[in-house]
């Protein structure tokens, strides 16, 4: 086989390929912005508008999948003010703030008080909210988020097209593959729940082409591809490096495939070119890189070991590539839970079968090109890796196949991705196929008096709009659409009164900021992150390295978690439990203690509180707050008290007068009026 566009027509190591083996890019093709013959200025100017139209024709399903959010009001609209989506609200606001306030964008103190939290442990998106800074500090960090989920998709297919098009003659072919990535279901299931990391994915597409430019085309000189190479892996890490780690491992399966196919057409060229700008990349970006890699791996509060407990039971339905499951049904108590309450939609392996037949054509159509191959080996890879380790919904006989990821999920780096997350490189890999067999459709030598040979390009536009339309039309009919949204809603509290406290006061809140609660942080982020919080909804160190959770049985972080989430008995109050808390509340040197908002029983956490704190609280703008000086509490613990008892008291009050009941109960019990 041989390595190049065409199998049939090797080119010397020596030799410049022909236009026809190796299109010349045009002046809107992957960073080539300067038409020959004219001058630079108007050349620049003339490719940026065809980028920036291109841009907004591509932007143009996104505003309609978010139409409610966009017809409404933005900057009090998320898809849940709960769960992951409220969580991303707060990446993106974080770095607006570091911004403004120079402060590192890798590492917030203003959340899990005193240690703070390495957000290169999280999925922060640091580049992403640096982008949209202006956005957060015009209009707030709700109406950034939503303007970073209607791009994603948009530039996510934009990327496509660039990436795509110094591949093929036929320009038009890569608007198709562009959609089909673009709008695929992988990167919908990460907009419904708000994850801006993984759905901006405007810089795989091109790190694969200009990886492809390096080691095949080489039409550009070795600093220029190993510079842009650089820029494009710095950027994809600060929007994501569990991303960068997958771009990385494809990187290395196609480049030994290529290797070992092709070495005898590839290894003079590689010396001389390829070796060359991908050490200047590795140079570059690895300069750039090195304090945030090793911050994110070793720095304060990084996260070792299984990120996600759920890893092992991850991947995606064997058959979830043609069969849609149950779309435009009620959404599961887990999808509600992780922050969308609309409908279920496919797995995000979802292509349906008119991808499916498009791409099988392509591979006919090319079948002659080394590159067809290519993406078809890594597009099969990548779709046996989101497998995950066990194919738990793969009939009985499939149980026998070895499933690559099982090894894989217990390695450095491997075990911080899910295999959920390879699914956009499957979708990646098979656009790019598309776009490769229009391209072959078009350019391929028919007798000149042939229908096909007079019409070529009108044939070949038909097929393109109707892979566009395939590959659009399954967004639209499986998925909610335009997506189901919520009024964002922040206790008065915090609208009004917080923003009275002085500057970093200290608050502990029933809801408590923990994994699967990050109202508080969203409460935190639209303040304009004033107030500092006990607590976080983050990824942060345990004794051992590995990811807290909900904290060990017993600690503080343990009993306010079972004030806010049902599946462990309430805490009691028994003197360990008061002991630890109080000694929590002064580490944390906490200002106030707020029960606001939604959480497993209010009335009961009132009365636990008013046990711990010795005082009954203020109602302050319909919330109960305690106040206390560097975390010591105003008296000393309400003793004595049966909260059980009391509870079942205040349940026989109006709702509006059961929480300062169970105060009064409880400090009735220990004597107290």
């Amino acid at each position: 086989m041989t390595i190049g566009r065409h199998a049939s027509a090797a080119v010397p190591a020596n030799t410049v390929a022909a236009p026809h083996l190796s299109p010349k890019p045009a002046a809107f093709d992957n960073l080539t912005l300067v038409s020959p013959g004219r001058s630079a200025r108007a050349g620049t100017v003339r490719a940026i508008g065809f980028h920036l139209g291109l841009l907004a024709l591509f932007a143009v399903p996104a505003v309609a999948l978010w139409w409610h959010v966009w017809s409404g009001h933005p900057a009090d609209t998320l898809t849940c003010a709960c769960g992951d989506p409220a969580q991303e609200v707060w990446f993106v606001a974080w770095p607006a703030w570091a911004v403004a306030h120079l402060h590192d964008p890798f590492f917030s103190n203003v959340v899990n008080v005193p240690h703070g939290a390495n957000l290169l442990s999280n999925t922060s998106g640091t580049l992403v909210g640096v982008v949209l800074a202006p956005v957060t500090w015009l209009f707030g960090p709700v109406a950034a988020t939503n303007v970073a989920l209607t791009l994603a998709p948009a530039l996510s297919a934009w990327g496509c097209f660039v990436a795509v098009r110094p591949l093929v003659t036929w320009k038009w072919g890569a608007l198709p593959a562009a959609l089909v990535f673009g709008y695929s279901s992988a990167i919908y299931t990460s907009l419904v729940f708000g994850h801006v990391s993984v759905s901006m994915l405007v810089f795989p597409p091109l790190l694969f082409s200009l990886l492809h430019e390096i080691v095949i085309r080489q039409q550009h000189s070795v600093r220029r591809d190993g510079l842009l190479l650089a820029a494009l892996v710095v950027a994809q890490f600060l929007v994501s490096p569990e991303v960068l780690f997958l771009c990385g491992v494809f990187a290395a399966i196609g480049f030994v495939a290529v290797m070992a196919v092709g070495w005898r057409q590839v290894r003079v060229r590689a010396a001389a070119h390829a070796l060359p700008a991908l050490g200047l990349a590795f140079a570059v970006a690895g300069g750039i890189l090195a304090y945030p890699v090793w911050f994110g791996l070793e720095g304060p509060q990084a996260v070792t070991g299984l990120l996600f407990a759920i890893a092992p039971i991850t991947g995606v339905p064997l058959s979830g590539i043609v069969v849609p499951g149950a779309p435009r049904t009620v959404a599961t108590s887990y999808v509600r839970f992780s922050g969308y309450l609309g409908h279920n939609g496919p797995p995000p392996d979802y292509l349906g079968v008119g991808l499916l037949v498009a791409a099988i054509a392509s591979l006919v159509a090319a079948r002659r090109r080394a590159l067809t191959w290519l993406l078809l080996l890594l597009a099969v890879v990548a779709f046996w890796l989101t497998l995950g380790a066990y194919a738990l919904s793969a009939p009985g006989w499939f149980h026998h196949v070895w499933l690559p990821w099982r090894p894989l999920e217990k390695l450095a780096l491997f075990e911080e991705v899910l295999p959920d997350q390879i699914a956009p490189f499957v979708v990646l890999f098979v656009a790019f196929l598309i776009a490769v067999g229009l391209d072959a459709f078009y350019v391929r030598h028919r007798p000149a008096s042939s229908w096909l040979a007079v019409h070529r390009r009108g044939a070949t536009m038909a097929a393109t709009v109707v892979v566009a339309l395939v590959a659009v039309v399954p967004v639209f009919a499986t998925f909610d659409a335009p997506i189901a949204v919520r009024p964002v809603t922040v206790p008065p509290y915090v609208r009004t009164a917080a923003r009275t406290l002085p500057a970093r006061s200290v608050l502990l809140t029933v809801p408590f900021a923990v994994s699967g609660v990050t109202q508080p942080m969203l409460w935190q982020a639209v303040d304009g992150l004033r107030f500092d919080l006990a607590g976080a909804a983050l990824k942060t160190p345990g004794p051992g390295g590995g990811p807290v959770g909900k904290g060990a049985p017993g600690s503080a972080r343990r009993i306010m978690t079972d004030l806010t989430l049902a599946g462990a008995p309430e805490p009691s109050g028994t003197p360990a439990q008061i002991a630890t808390l109080l000694q929590a509340l002064r580490s944390w040197k906490v200002s106030r203690v707020v029960v606001a908002g939604s959480s497993r029983d209010p009335v009961y956490a009132t009365g636990f509180l008013t046990m711990v704190l010795g005082v009954a609280p203020s109602q302050v703008a319909g919330a109960e707050v305690w106040r206390l000086q560097n975390g010591v509490p105003p008296a000393t613990p309400a003793l004595g008290g049966s909260l059980p008892k009391c509870r079942q008291n205040a349940e026989t009050l109006a709702r509006s007068a059961r929480r300062t009941e169970m105060a009064l109960c409880v400090l009735f019990g220990a004597g107290r009026t």
